[in-house]
């Protein structure tokens, strides 16, 4: 199995960068890996891919504390950081138990890798099991807890029903605002064959499912992502969740992860884009074109627009999921100055612009 990617490495930090380095790497490499920039490149959308799940986990707080102290196995799909620390205090005690279980997002967004808890030889030498402290949990219980299934008792665990499951889903940013349909692999959990469900063949454990009473099963499946949907958008697919004892399914959940876009911004169901104009677009007005997820489009500069002016053009934002109305896209205007400033004639014209100012624009300010 693939090493995992380290994270900081892949935005070319150290552990101690700051939030704001972290902010500045990912602009920077987004810039340089987005799939609108490098078109039909699979090396570049795979590395923006990489560069956008760093950002997300570094970027945010709480993430990157759970990365710092669980490294790649935070990353997987329903990691309960409470019952892996119990999972290192049951190994650290000399406990044994070897389990092994193979994890994983779903889809482009999903990291995948292996928790290997350790438990070092099960049964121990000579097939006799050590008996537990009273105030000890049973295996089975911990591991009923981590994965659902049987009690490991022998008998299904009373009251355990289909189960809901929810896999990360990651799409990119004019996908998430268009729709699409993407193939996704997945793993959900289902009742072993061989116990039935229950951990248990015979007086021993189950080492088909390691004493769970589930096991994994990988299925294909065709997502359709609506149009408009945004970040944390539940996406819906019915009887695919975790099989009960009873054989009932429960409904697969894809949560959305939308990736950044180096250009556009969203608020809700608005979107926000920089233009850059020349000084004498802002100065005499224009018409210019603008991009925009629906394409093209002519936009008029007002005379003696001002840099950071926003200008609206209605209903060119993202789409109601719902049927709604769709929102607005909103352009802000960045007059941007010639770089080559002693150009040949140019002092001369910034000189009349300057004598058309009147008076100081800076003598309002005040604190």
């Amino acid at each position: 199995m693939a090493k995992a990617k380290d994270l900081y490495a892949i935005l070319g930090l150290q552990r101690t960068a700051t939030p704001d380095d972290i902010r500045k790497a990912y602009r920077k490499l987004a810039r340089q890996h987005h799939p609108d920039v490098n078109p039909g490149s699979k090396p570049a959308e795979e590395r923006f891919k990489d560069i956008s799940l760093a950002h997300d986990v570094l970027a945010n707080a709480d993430k990157r504390k759970l990365y710092d102290e669980f490294g790649a196995e935070s990353l997987q799909s329903g990691f309960d950081p409470q019952r892996a620390r119990e999972y290192r205090r049951w190994a650290e005690s000399g406990h044994g138990f070897s389990f092994r279980r193979e994890g994983g997002g779903a889809g482009s967004g999903g990291a995948a890798g292996a928790a290997d808890f350790g438990f070092g030889e099960w049964p121990p030498r000579g097939g006799r099991r050590r008996a537990a402290p009273e105030d000890e949990r049973d295996f089975g219980d911990i591991l009923r807890e981590m994965f659902g299934g049987g009690g490991g008792r022998g008998e299904p665990a009373e009251g355990v029903g289909p189960r809901d499951v929810e896999y990360p889903i990651e799409v990119d940013f004019l996908d998430a605002l268009k729709g699409t349909k993407t193939a996704v692999t997945v793993r959900r959990p289902v009742p072993c064959t061989t116990c039935k469900g229950s951990g248990r063949v015979g007086r021993r454990g189950c080492t088909e499912c390691g004493g769970s009473g589930t096991v994994e099963k990988r299925e294909k499946l065709n997502v359709t992502i609506p149009a408009g949907v945004g970040e944390g958008a539940r996406v819906r697919v019915a009887g695919k969740g975790g099989i009960g004892p009873a054989g009932a399914a429960g409904d697969l959940y894809f949560v959305v992860k939308v990736r950044p876009h180096p250009v556009l911004q969203r608020d809700g169901q608005d979107l926000s884009i920089e233009v850059p104009i020349t000084v004498s677009e802002a100065v005499l007005g224009a018409t210019i074109t603008v991009p925009t997820p629906q394409g093209p489009v002519q936009l008029k500069v007002p005379p003696g627009s001002q840099s950071g002016q926003r200008l609206r053009l209605r209903g060119r934002g993202a789409p109601d999921p719902k049927g709604g109305a769709a929102g607005d896209l909103y352009v802000r205007l960045m007059v941007q100055v010639p770089r080559n400033g002693g150009a040949r004639g140019l002092e001369e014209a910034l000189a009349a612009i300057e004598r058309a100012y009147g008076e100081n624009p800076r003598a309002h300010l005040e604190l």
